[in-house]
């Protein structure tokens, strides 16, 4: 019966999902609030008279927003359905990021509004719309997360060119605004490409309702450990590779390399994540996800021992490129990995804990590193415990063990509670 539904379905709902998730990731938090970040820092520092670590704080604080509503958004997606959820997290993330244009210099209003952006941003992220393809695609499952990434990695260069120039030419406070506007509009056209699987949310919650008296205390557990060795594979992994991204080029001017060329490594490290999401999206397919993980993770562990002894600028564009393979490889892995092994019920919730661990990291890592180098001024440290975090992250993946395919009938007991059900 699911593959007789899947051949009924046309080809134009597989591909306007993928775009529209696509869509929106480019215009949602990531792109517009996180890589955008670092282009609003110089002006906020004229004119508030601020350090620039103080001014990079709504980085940390937007990511701790995210962390902390990352299961609940979860939660209420799967109760009230991926869509809605999304289109009223654009809405009020819309109406933050505007906000931001009324700051006054006051530094406990720059990291509360920056925290409610986090939060409210949750659902415009991966969270949200890569939670909706797995409704969808089985044996594709992986190419189209992969795809649909590739517009989360366009957004993020083409939002900081953009925001360059609203605010060389109406300000930064204006620039916030506009790029609230866009963030809104492409969310509606995505809400109105998207699509979901009839019947998803009735069979989820009837599949709990059945779960709470059928399931043994066994299962429980293992469920259990399963979302906490993804959630901490996901952290050591994103402590990791994220932990010297912001880093990157006053790590290479300290070792001789030029500013031009640092930049031009930083933006390598882009390129690297865009062919990690693509890529590593087609393996997953074929090869067991957890290997898949390990292969790029591995990638991210030579790039940092590349750049612990770099001293060519040829040598910093290939770590470069292999560290951000990793990055791009693990924002697709967590989607495919919780529909793997914990199948489509309360899927919305299970991603959200785990895509939690990889916010977290990504609010330790580059907060760790860059206390560190205040005090030691160096960056050796970081280096020496980033290929560990990732081999620890891979033992923690490989240890989920075996799991069925999308694709195939005994992945999931969803599709026969939907059966069950009608």
């Amino acid at each position: 019966m699911e593959y007789a539904e899947e051949a009924s379905t046309s080809k134009g709902t597989y591909v306007r999902n993928v775009v529209g998730a696509a869509l929106g990731m480019a215009v949602g938090f990531a792109a517009i609030f996180i890589a955008t970040n670092g282009i609003f820092i110089p002006s906020i520092v004229r004119d508030f008279h601020w350090g620039r670590a103080q001014a990079a704080q709504s980085y940390s604080a937007s990511m701790l927003g995210l962390t902390l509503v990352s299961p609940l958004v979860g939660g209420f997606m799967d109760r009230f359905g991926v869509k809605k959820v999304v289109l009223a997290s654009a809405f009020v993330f819309a109406i933050a990021m505007a906000c931001m244009a009324y700051q006054t210099g006051s530094t406990f209003s720059w990291i509360a509004l920056s925290l409610v952006i986090g939060m409210a941003g949750a659902a415009t992220s991966v969270l949200g719309y890569l939670a909706i393809l797995p409704q969808w695609f089985e044996r594709r499952l992986g190419l189209a997360i992969g795809i649909a990434m590739v517009g989360l990695g366009f957004g993020t260069i083409v939002m900081p060119a953009l925001s360059a120039w609203l605010i060389a030419h109406i300000g930064w406070r204006h620039a916030y605004q506009a790029l609230a506007l866009v963030s809104l509009t492409g969310a509606v056209f995505a809400f109105l490409l998207l699509r979901e699987k009839p019947g998803v949310r009735k069979a989820r919650r009837h599949g709990r309702a059945n779960s709470s008296s059928a399931a043994s205390a066994s299962p429980v557990r293992r469920r259990k450990l399963k979302i906490f060795l993804i959630w901490a594979g996901a952290l050591c992994a994103s402590t990791a590779v994220l932990s010297l991204v912001p880093h990157l080029p006053a790590l290479l001017i300290d070792r001789g390399i030029g500013a031009s060329e640092a930049a031009r490594c930083a933006s390598l490290v882009g390129l690297g994540i865009l062919i990690g999401r693509l890529t590593s999206g087609i393996l997953v397919d074929r090869i067991h996800a957890p290997l898949v993980a390990c292969l790029y993770f591995a990638s991210g562990a030579i790039g940092f021992i590349l750049l612990r002894q770099v001293e060519s600028y040829e040598g910093a564009l290939l770590a470069s490129i292999l560290v951000g393979l990793a990055i791009g490889a693990e924002g697709d892995l967590l989607s495919y990995l919780t529909r793997a092994y914990l199948g489509m019920q309360k899927f919305g919730l299970y991603y959200g804990i785990v895509f939690s661990g990889y916010s977290l990291g990504a609010v330790f890592g580059p907060m760790a590193t860059g206390h560190y180098f205040d005090s030691a001024k160096s960056y050796v440290l970081p280096m020496q415990i980033a290929p560990i975090l990732l081999f620890i992250a891979c033992l923690f993946l490989l240890s989920l063990g075996r799991y069925a395919k999308p694709g195939t009938h005994g992945n999931d007991s969803l599709e026969g509670v939907a059966v069950a059900t009608k």
